[in-house]
């Protein structure tokens, strides 16, 4: 059975939506196109548990779901999907009941003497392929939540003993090459090349037991040994930097950011995103989104539900809450959902008949696709001065605006404008309303750089104006160049000399909120603002720089040059770059290198990957999808994975 993803309501609350009501009170949002946030990636779902059952449905009724779940235009549009390698329970263990019996996915290496058996898995796995090929432009991480079980302490994939850590403490490196091994047959066999492995899954909740309903592993401690271990696995079997690590799905922001603090350096360096659950720690949205990006990582909200709703607020209006928090206080880079068809009304978009093979959507669905329909990947968020709204600027050259109301009056806003200097002259506008619907009404009108609407109660509505245009121009933060000399005081200058075996601090400021991404002699680099050379010699003279990128999105540069007297190594002007040439016209982007071997990546000015290769030979052409006209920061690396080369290039 198909649905349609449009209900129809009666013209008369059709046309009542969006009338303005002169008593009402009005609230102006600025909109500011000057203050650019993260380029989001999608929204998007786990597969387990929901995906296992609904792979043995038939190839018929199982596309109809999967279509309703990809196509942005009459579905959901998700882009984002998580894929869940199994542990595999002990035999004689039947306990793994949630989700209909779903939670029971079968792991690859079902014992530890044993062969890998890769037919397991067929009805999750038959979803992930065929999702591969619906969706336009995917991204698939693989996330696991638990070490198969001939790894575990207990000998159980739900839990340790009382909740306890329960990964062997010598199976660091199995469990390791089990997951890449796992990732390196789904790209050679599967076609699914996964960007990040998740090795953990609400790592330090403390609720994962032995004999539990579902797997689950606690992994509190070690967390940086753990992913030191899949790096270096994913990179001996040549899966790395295509696929990194993502880590570490906390169930509470505030344990992400903790964990995170207390990550070593080796381990940022295979980490490509920061995940994490928002079911709690909410406070700590902007905190984790701050460290995250001065060691520039994006965030991603890898799943989220109802776990700790309180309150009557009806539940698609509380998660349409959820999502613009997270988006605006935590930046996240996608959005990803828990479960898609949970046995739970709270929980899921649609309601799932496994015997029938039949589904329904419910009233979640309608509010999750009138996000995801119109914020679509590459939209880069801006600012909007309402904690109830978000705005977007779209890759089609469209302005995008969500504004959610779950309050029981109607609310008034007018969008201020005035930051464009082009705006289309009238708005495609959609409402989700209850008990559930997505309805298309009639066009608004933009009057001169302002929008005028009013929200109805318990409502979702969505405004995109096409054609609009904006200068962009940030305001950089001024860069002061601080440095210190041994045990001296600091001093403003960018050209230093000091004696050899002396120590250099560098340290410019603004040292609140921002990013900085330093390269030097001798293959230096760091994502630290502050850092000390000790003992220096002639090898490490040369000239340090950084690029710093605030809040905003808006970039400062500072180059320091630092000689060292040193008779055995005098100081020699730096060779050029790596990079001899540089073309970038409206349809491609080229660029030659001095050297074979690299990779070469781009970033938005945000320090979001927008593209990432290895350079065999000395030129490539980068491909113009999804790289828009504007700035980036093009970064290449060796084969050791230093950064040799960083500058800012346009795109015209």
């Amino acid at each position: 059975m198909q649905f349609s993803n449009v209900s129809i309501i009666t013209s008369v609350l059709v046309v009542g939506l969006l009338i303005a009501a002169p008593a009402m009170a009005q609230t102006t949002v600025v909109v500011d196109p000057t203050k650019k946030y993260q380029t989001f990636e999608g929204f998007g779902s786990s597969l387990c548990w929901w995906a296992v059952k609904v792979g043995a449905w038939n190839e018929t009724n199982r596309n109809k779901l999967l279509g309703a779940i990809a196509d942005p235009d009459t579905g959901l549009g998700y882009t984002y999907f998580r894929y869940n390698i199994g542990g595999g329970d002990q035999p004689g263990h039947n306990h793994l009941t949630k989700g209909d019996g779903g939670a029971a996915v079968p792991g690859y290496k079902p014992s530890e003497n044993g062969s890998y058996d890769w037919n397991a898995d067929a009805s999750q796995r038959v979803v992930a392929t065929t999702l591969a090929k619906m969706a336009k432009d995917p991204i698939f991480e693989a996330f696991s939540n638990s070490p198969p079980w001939w790894m575990t302490n207990s000998g159980c994939v739900s839990g340790g003993v009382n909740g306890a850590d329960n990964l062997k403490t010598d199976y660091y490196d199995d469990f390791a090459d089990y997951l890449s091994e796992v990732a390196l047959h789904f790209k050679k066999e599967w076609g699914i090349t996964f960007r990040t492995v998740e090795p953990f899954n609400e790592p330090s909740a403390g609720w994962w037991k032995a004999n539990g309903d579902q797997e689950g592993c606690g992994f509190k401690n070690n967390q940086s040994k753990m992913i030191v271990e899949l790096g270096k696995k994913l990179k001996e079997k040549g899966l790395f930097p295509e696929t990194s690590v993502g880590a570490a799905d906390e169930s509470n922001i505030s344990d992400a950011l903790n964990q995170f603090k207390g990550y070593s350096e080796e381990a940022l360096s295979y980490i490509f995103q920061v995940n994490t659950h928002s079911y709690s720690g909410y406070d700590s949205r902007a905190g984790l989104f701050n460290a995250a990006f001065a060691k520039n990582k994006k965030v991603v909200q890898s799943e989220t539900g109802p776990l700790h709703k309180s309150g009557d607020e009806n539940i698609a209006l509380w998660m349409a809450g959820l999502i613009i928090a997270d988006i605006r206080d935590m930046k996240a880079s996608a959005w990803v959902d828990w479960q898609l068809g949970d046995p739970a009304e709270n929980w899921r978009s649609f309601a799932l008949d496994h015997s029938k093979q039949t589904y329904k959507p419910n009233a979640r669905y309608y509010m999750h696709a009138a996000f995801s329909r119109v914020l679509r990947p590459g939209s880069r968020i801006i600012d909007s001065d309402n904690g109830n709204t978000l705005a977007a600027l779209r890759g089609d050259g469209a302005l995008v605006l969500i504004v959610r109301n779950s309050g029981t009056a109607d609310a008034s806003y007018n969008f201020d404008l005035s930051g464009f200097d082009k705006l289309g002259t009238a708005a495609k506008v959609n409402v989700f309303a209850l008990p559930g619907s997505l309805t298309a009404v009639s066009d608004l009108s933009v009057t001169g750089k302002s929008l005028a609407i009013t929200a109805k109660a318990n409502t979702v509505t969505t405004f995109v104006i096409p054609s609009v245009e904006a200068n962009g121009q940030c305001t950089p933060s001024d860069i002061i160049p601080y440095v210190k000399i041994g045990n001296g005081g600091w001093n403003e200058q960018t050209e230093v000399n000091i004696e050899k075996g002396d120590s250099l601090r560098i340290g410019p400021h603004p040292w609140e909120v921002g990013r900085w991404i330093w390269s030097g002699p001798k293959d230096f680099s760091t994502t630290n603002r502050e850092f000390i050379l000790r003992n220096m010699d002639g090898t490490m003279s040369g000239h340090y720089k950084a690029q710093y990128t605030n809040a905003v999105g808006c970039e400062s540069s500072v180059d320091f040059k630092v000689i060292v007297n040193d008779a055995e190594y005098p100081y020699v002007e730096p060779a050029d770059t790596p990079l001899t040439n540089l073309t970038t016209e409206k349809q491609r982007m080229t660029l030659d290198l001095l050297q074979q071997q690299r990779y070469m990546t781009l970033y938005d000015m945000q320090g979001v990957i927008v593209y990432h290769a290895r350079v065999n030979g000395g030129h490539i052409t980068v491909p113009n999808q999804g790289i828009t006209r504007g700035r980036y920061i093009l970064q290449v690396r060796n084969n050791r994975g230093q950064v040799v080369m960083q500058k800012t290039i346009a795109k015209r």
